[in-house]
């Protein structure tokens, strides 16, 4: 199922809730108290979600790269 890209049709509720379907939990290995971490598209389309530990190494990454700022532009 790694390259599936639709995992169905979520609701939001009038407290501004989803649920995260269960077959995208299991693959990323989402469990209860997970934090994710949100970003809006740019284009206005929606957001995207994305698991906190991986933030956590993208920082460990950009402190420990000399030349992660040259890379950028």
């Amino acid at each position: 199922m790694k390259d599936q890209i639709v995992y169905g049709l979520v609701t939001v509720t009038d407290k501004g809730q989803i649920s995260i379907p269960v077959n995208i939990r299991r693959e990323l290995n989402l469990d209860s108290g997970d934090k994710l971490f949100i970003i809006k598209r740019k284009d206005g389309a929606g957001f995207v979600f994305i698991k906190l530990e991986m933030i956590d190494k993208l920082m460990g990454k950009i402190r420990t790269d000399e030349d992660f700022f040259n890379k950028l532009q």
